[in-house]
């Protein structure tokens, strides 16, 4: 009680939780000492402020998705998504890509910092890079920011966008009729950027001419070697393609021709 004993005085004996109880409402009795006693009551409700006492809480701390190196500029990933128990501005929450300068991902993504939602901006490429880690900074607006991040993980997918590459390593473009079977004419490698079956090549020859493909181990070499002697009577000179299935390219290797030997 205050002075005289007639004025009250409310005291706090706790801390306060805005978020646990934003409202108190109380009643306030005062009595005499008269006989019989005499009382009367006061409503008195009590509105709890808020402080920037929360830190952001993000639904998830890794988000993950899988994304193909061709999609087109504007393609949604996945929306990343905090909330903070505070009010106003204490809860209103921006995102932001926190490691984009370091590892190029804002050339890349495209982050929307009100709604959270992370899209394709373009530049994707399998064969340059398969997997992005970016970091998500969720912070909100108090006076003094309170944030948080969580990690999202995007891998690429690869698509058949690389056609099979030869490099003839050396070729003989004349070669004795009385070669033996098994001559080597030509090397060569064979290369495709891309992975799994996209990246499979499969060489083949024409099955009318007297050559053959034989692969290395890897089947990353090829040697094309005669499989039977030459008849320069019957056929002096042979266009020979390779093949390479799985992409309809057709290569051509080097005119050879057979010569008598004297």
């Amino acid at each position: 009680m205050g002075d005289e004993g007639k004025i009250p005085v409310l005291i706090l004996q706790k801390p306060l939780d805005r978020e646990k109880s934003a409202r108190h409402n109380l009643i306030l009795t005062a009595t005499d000492g008269g006989k019989p006693q005499k009382s009367a009551t006061v409503n008195v409700t009590i509105i709890v402020s808020d402080v920037n006492d929360n830190t952001p809480v993000c639904d998830k701390q890794k988000y993950t998705v899988t994304v193909k190196e061709n999609a087109p500029e504007g393609t949604f990933l996945l929306r990343v998504h905090a909330s903070d128990s505070d009010e106003g501005l204490n809860g209103d929450i921006e995102y932001s890509l926190r490691n984009k300068f370091r590892n190029g991902a804002s050339e890349v993504f495209d982050l929307d910092s009100l709604t959270g939602e992370l899209k394709i901006k373009g530049g994707l490429n399998f064969e340059e890079r398969q997997v992005y880690e970016l970091k998500i900074l969720a912070a909100d607006r108090g006076a003094v920011s309170l944030s948080t991040h969580c990690n999202v993980v995007v891998n690429v997918e690869d698509v058949n966008d690389n056609r099979p590459e030869i490099d003839v390593t050396s070729v003989s473009s004349h070669i004795p009729e009385d070669a033996p079977p098994g001559t080597v004419v030509a090397l060569m490698g064979v290369t495709d950027l891309d992975s799994g079956m996209n990246g499979k090549i499969v060489c083949a020859l024409p099955k009318d001419i007297p050559f053959d493909l034989k692969p290395s181990p890897d089947g990353n070499f090829y040697s094309l070697v005669t499989k039977e002697y030459i008849d320069k009577e019957s056929k002096s000179s042979y266009d020979i393609y390779n093949s390479q299935r799985f992409r309809n390219s057709v290569v051509n290797i080097n005119k050879i021709h057979s010569r008598r030997c004297n």
